[in-house]
Protein backbone atom coordinates (compact mmCIF):
# COMPACT_ATOMS: atom_id res chain seq x y z
CA UNK A 1 0.00 0.00 0.00
CA UNK A 2 1.31 3.47 -0.94
CA UNK A 3 1.31 5.84 2.02
CA UNK A 4 3.08 8.92 0.67
CA UNK A 5 2.36 11.25 -2.25
CA UNK A 6 5.91 11.26 -3.59
CA UNK A 7 5.75 7.50 -4.15
CA UNK A 8 2.49 7.95 -6.08
CA UNK A 9 4.17 10.55 -8.27
CA UNK A 10 7.36 8.58 -8.86
CA UNK A 11 5.41 5.43 -9.78
CA UNK A 12 3.52 7.13 -12.61
CA UNK A 13 4.60 6.68 -16.22
CA UNK A 14 4.12 10.38 -16.90
CA UNK A 15 6.63 11.36 -14.21
CA UNK A 16 9.16 8.83 -15.49
CA UNK A 17 8.85 10.34 -18.99
CA UNK A 18 9.42 13.84 -17.60
CA UNK A 19 12.50 12.82 -15.63
CA UNK A 20 13.94 11.03 -18.65
CA UNK A 21 13.36 14.04 -20.92
CA UNK A 22 14.96 16.46 -18.45
CA UNK A 23 17.98 14.22 -17.87
CA UNK A 24 18.51 13.95 -21.64
CA UNK A 25 18.03 17.73 -22.13
CA UNK A 26 15.05 17.04 -24.35
CA UNK A 27 12.27 18.57 -22.25
CA UNK A 28 10.56 21.49 -24.02
CA UNK A 29 10.34 24.85 -22.28
CA UNK A 30 6.52 24.80 -22.17
CA UNK A 31 4.90 21.82 -20.44
CA UNK A 32 1.30 21.12 -19.44
CA UNK A 33 0.55 18.49 -16.83
CA UNK A 34 -2.81 17.00 -15.87
CA UNK A 35 -3.01 15.39 -12.44
CA UNK A 36 -5.22 15.21 -9.34
CA UNK A 37 -5.34 18.37 -7.25
CA UNK A 38 -4.17 16.47 -4.16
CA UNK A 39 -0.68 15.89 -5.59
CA UNK A 40 -0.24 19.10 -7.60
CA UNK A 41 1.86 20.86 -4.97
CA UNK A 42 4.29 17.98 -4.58
CA UNK A 43 4.52 17.66 -8.37
CA UNK A 44 5.36 21.35 -8.83
CA UNK A 45 8.06 21.25 -6.16
CA UNK A 46 9.69 18.11 -7.55
CA UNK A 47 9.43 19.28 -11.16
CA UNK A 48 10.90 22.58 -10.02
CA UNK A 49 13.83 20.75 -8.47
CA UNK A 50 14.47 19.05 -11.80
CA UNK A 51 14.47 22.39 -13.63
CA UNK A 52 15.96 24.78 -11.06
CA UNK A 53 18.14 22.36 -9.11
CA UNK A 54 17.62 20.44 -5.90
CA UNK A 55 19.29 22.57 -3.24
CA UNK A 56 18.61 23.62 0.37
CA UNK A 57 17.35 26.96 -0.95
CA UNK A 58 13.93 25.33 -1.50
CA UNK A 59 11.64 26.12 1.43
CA UNK A 60 7.98 25.12 1.71
CA UNK A 61 7.77 24.71 -2.05
CA UNK A 62 9.17 28.17 -2.74
CA UNK A 63 12.32 29.11 -4.69
CA UNK A 64 13.68 32.55 -5.73
CA UNK A 65 13.44 31.63 -9.42
CA UNK A 66 9.96 30.07 -9.19
CA UNK A 67 7.10 32.37 -10.24
CA UNK A 68 3.54 31.48 -9.27
CA UNK A 69 0.72 32.71 -11.49
CA UNK A 70 -2.36 32.05 -9.40
CA UNK A 71 -2.09 29.51 -6.63
CA UNK A 72 -3.13 25.96 -5.85
CA UNK A 73 -6.84 25.60 -6.68
CA UNK A 74 -7.02 29.18 -7.98
CA UNK A 75 -6.17 30.29 -11.55
CA UNK A 76 -4.30 33.54 -12.19
CA UNK A 77 -6.14 36.71 -13.14
CA UNK A 78 -5.75 38.38 -16.50
CA UNK A 79 -3.44 40.95 -14.88
CA UNK A 80 -1.18 38.23 -13.46
CA UNK A 81 -0.96 36.61 -16.90
CA UNK A 82 -0.12 39.90 -18.56
CA UNK A 83 2.75 40.63 -16.16
CA UNK A 84 4.13 37.09 -16.36
CA UNK A 85 6.29 37.62 -19.49
CA UNK A 86 8.18 40.45 -17.79
CA UNK A 87 8.73 38.44 -14.63
CA UNK A 88 9.93 35.38 -16.52
CA UNK A 89 12.29 37.51 -18.64
CA UNK A 90 14.22 38.72 -15.59
CA UNK A 91 17.67 37.24 -15.08
CA UNK A 92 17.67 34.16 -12.79
CA UNK A 93 18.63 34.94 -9.21
CA UNK A 94 20.28 31.70 -8.11
CA UNK A 95 19.67 29.12 -10.86
CA UNK A 96 20.41 28.91 -14.56
CA UNK A 97 16.68 29.23 -15.32
CA UNK A 98 13.46 30.79 -14.16
CA UNK A 99 10.24 28.80 -14.04
CA UNK A 100 6.64 30.03 -14.17
CA UNK A 101 3.77 27.91 -12.85
CA UNK A 102 0.26 28.61 -14.10
CA UNK A 103 -2.01 27.04 -11.49
CA UNK A 104 -5.50 25.69 -12.33
CA UNK A 105 -4.77 26.29 -16.00
CA UNK A 106 -7.91 24.40 -16.97
CA UNK A 107 -9.91 27.18 -15.29
CA UNK A 108 -8.22 30.13 -17.02
CA UNK A 109 -10.53 32.71 -18.53
CA UNK A 110 -10.41 32.97 -22.35
CA UNK A 111 -8.75 36.39 -22.05
CA UNK A 112 -6.09 35.09 -19.65
CA UNK A 113 -5.42 32.08 -21.88
CA UNK A 114 -5.01 34.21 -24.99
CA UNK A 115 -2.62 36.56 -23.19
CA UNK A 116 -0.24 33.62 -22.65
CA UNK A 117 -0.07 32.43 -26.25
CA UNK A 118 3.02 34.38 -27.32
CA UNK A 119 4.88 33.60 -24.09
CA UNK A 120 4.09 29.89 -24.45
CA UNK A 121 5.33 29.80 -28.02
CA UNK A 122 8.40 32.00 -27.49
CA UNK A 123 9.51 31.92 -23.83
CA UNK A 124 12.78 33.65 -22.92
CA UNK A 125 15.85 31.49 -23.41
CA UNK A 126 16.23 30.86 -19.68
CA UNK A 127 12.48 30.52 -19.02
CA UNK A 128 10.33 27.44 -18.46
CA UNK A 129 6.54 27.38 -18.22
CA UNK A 130 4.42 24.78 -16.45
CA UNK A 131 0.64 24.64 -16.86
CA UNK A 132 -0.96 22.67 -13.99
CA UNK A 133 -4.49 21.32 -14.46
CA UNK A 134 -6.83 18.78 -12.97
CA UNK A 135 -8.64 18.26 -16.27
CA UNK A 136 -7.42 18.27 -19.86
CA UNK A 137 -9.16 21.53 -20.80
CA UNK A 138 -6.47 23.89 -22.08
CA UNK A 139 -7.57 25.90 -25.09
CA UNK A 140 -6.38 24.27 -28.35
CA UNK A 141 -4.06 27.15 -29.25
CA UNK A 142 -2.11 26.67 -26.02
CA UNK A 143 -2.27 22.89 -26.14
CA UNK A 144 -0.68 22.88 -29.59
CA UNK A 145 2.31 24.81 -28.18
CA UNK A 146 3.12 22.62 -25.15
CA UNK A 147 4.23 19.12 -24.28
CA UNK A 148 1.22 17.54 -22.57
CA UNK A 149 1.77 14.95 -19.85
CA UNK A 150 -0.76 13.11 -17.68
CA UNK A 151 0.06 11.80 -14.22
CA UNK A 152 -2.19 8.81 -13.56
CA UNK A 153 -2.96 7.39 -10.15
CA UNK A 154 -2.22 3.75 -9.29
CA UNK A 155 -5.18 1.51 -10.15
CA UNK A 156 -6.13 0.98 -6.51
CA UNK A 157 -6.45 4.74 -5.98
CA UNK A 158 -8.17 5.53 -9.27
CA UNK A 159 -11.11 3.19 -8.60
CA UNK A 160 -14.35 4.38 -7.04
CA UNK A 161 -14.66 2.98 -3.54
CA UNK A 162 -17.31 3.28 -0.82
CA UNK A 163 -16.46 5.18 2.34
CA UNK A 164 -16.27 3.30 5.66
CA UNK A 165 -19.69 2.33 6.96
CA UNK A 166 -19.38 0.38 10.21
CA UNK A 167 -17.62 1.59 13.37
CA UNK A 168 -14.99 -1.08 12.76
CA UNK A 169 -14.29 0.20 9.23
CA UNK A 170 -13.97 3.76 10.48
CA UNK A 171 -11.61 2.65 13.23
CA UNK A 172 -9.47 0.82 10.70
CA UNK A 173 -9.41 3.85 8.34
CA UNK A 174 -8.36 6.13 11.18
CA UNK A 175 -5.64 3.76 12.39
CA UNK A 176 -4.22 3.23 8.88
CA UNK A 177 -4.49 6.94 8.07
CA UNK A 178 -2.01 7.86 10.78
CA UNK A 179 0.74 6.31 8.64
CA UNK A 180 -0.19 8.29 5.49
CA UNK A 181 0.41 11.71 3.97
CA UNK A 182 -2.50 14.18 3.90
CA UNK A 183 -2.41 13.95 0.09
CA UNK A 184 -3.02 10.20 0.24
CA UNK A 185 -6.02 10.72 2.49
CA UNK A 186 -7.38 13.25 -0.02
CA UNK A 187 -6.94 10.74 -2.83
CA UNK A 188 -8.81 8.13 -0.81
CA UNK A 189 -11.64 10.59 -0.15
CA UNK A 190 -11.64 11.29 -3.88
CA UNK A 191 -12.41 7.62 -4.53
CA UNK A 192 -15.37 7.94 -2.15
CA UNK A 193 -16.58 11.00 -4.09
CA UNK A 194 -16.50 9.02 -7.33
CA UNK A 195 -18.45 6.18 -5.69
CA UNK A 196 -21.10 8.54 -4.31
CA UNK A 197 -21.42 10.25 -7.69
CA UNK A 198 -21.80 6.95 -9.52
CA UNK A 199 -24.57 6.03 -7.10
CA UNK A 200 -26.40 9.34 -7.50
CA UNK A 201 -25.61 10.74 -4.04
CA UNK A 202 -24.57 14.11 -5.43
CA UNK A 203 -25.17 16.09 -2.25
CA UNK A 204 -22.73 14.10 -0.12
CA UNK A 205 -20.29 13.94 -3.02
CA UNK A 206 -20.36 17.74 -3.24
CA UNK A 207 -19.84 18.08 0.51
CA UNK A 208 -16.81 15.79 0.39
CA UNK A 209 -15.44 17.63 -2.64
CA UNK A 210 -15.68 20.89 -0.70
CA UNK A 211 -13.87 19.23 2.21
CA UNK A 212 -11.02 18.06 -0.05
CA UNK A 213 -10.63 21.61 -1.35
CA UNK A 214 -10.55 22.91 2.23
CA UNK A 215 -7.85 20.40 3.10
CA UNK A 216 -5.87 21.41 0.02
CA UNK A 217 -6.07 25.10 0.87
CA UNK A 218 -5.05 24.76 4.53
CA UNK A 219 -2.32 22.87 6.33
CA UNK A 220 -4.29 20.46 8.45
CA UNK A 221 -2.92 17.66 10.59
CA UNK A 222 -3.83 14.05 9.91
CA UNK A 223 -6.07 13.82 13.03
CA UNK A 224 -7.92 17.00 12.00
CA UNK A 225 -8.44 15.70 8.46
CA UNK A 226 -9.82 12.47 9.86
CA UNK A 227 -12.07 14.25 12.35
CA UNK A 228 -13.49 16.57 9.69
CA UNK A 229 -14.03 13.70 7.28
CA UNK A 230 -15.91 11.72 9.93
CA UNK A 231 -18.04 14.77 10.73
CA UNK A 232 -19.02 15.29 7.09
CA UNK A 233 -19.59 11.64 6.15
CA UNK A 234 -20.86 10.03 9.33
CA UNK A 235 -22.46 12.92 11.19
CA UNK A 236 -23.62 14.93 8.18
CA UNK A 237 -22.09 18.23 9.30
CA UNK A 238 -22.27 20.72 6.38
CA UNK A 239 -18.94 21.87 5.01
CA UNK A 240 -20.09 25.50 5.34
CA UNK A 241 -20.18 25.04 9.09
CA UNK A 242 -16.68 23.57 9.08
CA UNK A 243 -15.35 26.44 6.99
CA UNK A 244 -16.75 28.92 9.50
CA UNK A 245 -15.22 27.14 12.49
CA UNK A 246 -11.62 26.83 11.24
CA UNK A 247 -11.03 30.02 9.26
Amino acid sequence: MINDALSVLEASQGWKEIVSAVEMNRAPQSVAVVLPEAIQKIFVENYGKLILGDSPIWKDGAHPDLINAGRHLEPPSIDECRTLPGELALHPLVSDRRMAVIWSADKLSPEASNSLLKLTEEPPEHGCILFVSEEDKLIPTIKSRVWSVKIDLPAEMAQARPHPASPEEWAEWIAEGKKKDPEILCLEIGSWIRHLTENGDFIRAAELDSLVRLIGAKRLSIPMIQDLTYMVVKEGVPCEQIFGNIR
